[in-house]
């Protein structure tokens, strides 16, 4: 009876903090969106990944490092009394939304390898001594994509290669290597994972932002830019409409509009794109480390009065 009442009440509380939290999110994320996507395009696909998944990262280290604990040390352990209605209903509840996601990940990670396996089907190796597999496919593949999580492959059409020049070809590979450095697909699949109702124009914002960072990433001067301008352009017209598996992040499959994408690209020695600074990155270090001070000089009071909570849920 010991390990239910820990279980009912640790799933009751992680509940209690995802739910208001991804209420806000789905609500708010637009009045946030401003300060978010103020810097670089890395800066803002970062920013908006944070918000995506900061409620189900903030209810699990809550739970464990807090709700657990607290209980685990200060509940008696020779007392009789039942879980309680309220924490399992609360607990039911965190079940169904944990199970939920996971099968949309598994699902989105089943559908994607079948995809991929049919798609390697008569490839050849591209880039036989590159750390990330390229694959020259048929014409049933996709133009350019990304396609896996653990070990992620560039996708390129024998249409593809024909259709572009060395010079496009390379600026279009650079794009598809930085959503591989990126772990975009990984995040896609952490979406699946922390499923919750409304989130997915907070997750085509990301998609769109991950777009241009790696255009970005994929740029480094002006001859660039109109080379991955000139790709864009040449994969649209190859590409068909086909549907794209979910753990899969291609050239084009972005909602991010085109025209916007190549208007940017034309523009790219007018644009002074903001690099993360070091003071930006030492002022994340020095809040980190203050929370964590904070947290620890604080733990045990905290602990106390979180178990008369859950002391109060259990009733």
């Amino acid at each position: 009876m010991f390990a239910a009442r820990g279980i009912g009440v640790s799933l009751a509380i992680f509940v209690l903090i995802y739910v208001p939290l991804s209420l806000i999110v789905a609500r708010c994320w637009r009045l946030m969106r401003g300060m978010l996507t103020s810097g670089s395009a890395r800066q803002s696909a970062n920013g908006l990944f944070a918000l995506r998944v900061f409620p189900f990262a903030l209810s699990t280290i809550f739970t464990l490092v807090f709700t657990l604990p607290s209980f685990l040390l200060l509940e008696p352990r020779g007392t009789g009394e039942s879980v309680g209605a309220l924490p399992m209903a609360l607990g039911v509840c965190c079940l169904m939304v944990v199970a939920v996601g996971i099968f949309r990940a598994i699902s989105a990670h089943r559908t994607t390898s079948r995809a991929l396996m049919k798609w390697l089907d008569g490839s050849t190796v591209m880039e036989p001594e590159s750390s990330i597999p390229v694959f020259c496919t048929g014409k049933d593949a996709p133009t350019f994509t990304v396609a896996g999580v653990r070990e992620p492959k560039v996708l390129i059409s024998e249409a593809a290669v024909a259709a572009l020049s060395p010079a496009e070809l390379r600026t279009a590979l650079k794009h598809e290597l930085s959503h591989v450095r990126s772990h975009d697909n990984l995040k896609k699949l952490i979406f699946r994972l922390s499923v919750f109702p409304g989130m997915s124009r907070l997750e085509r914002a990301w998609s769109e932002e991950a777009e241009l960072a790696a255009d970005d990433a994929a740029v480094a001067s002006l001859d660039d830019a109109l080379d991955l301008a000139s790709a864009l352009i040449k994969v649209s017209q190859l590409t068909v409409a086909q549907p794209i598996p979910a753990l899969t992040t291609g050239l084009l499959h972005s909602s991010t509009a085109l025209q916007l994408r190549v208007k940017r690209l034309f523009s790219w020695n007018e644009r002074h794109l903001t690099c993360p600074s070091g003071r930006g990155k030492l002022y994340t270090t020095l809040s980190a480390v203050a929370m964590l001070v904070l947290v620890a000089s604080t733990y045990s009071s905290a602990l106390s009065q979180l178990h008369a909570v859950t002391e109060w849920l259990v009733r």
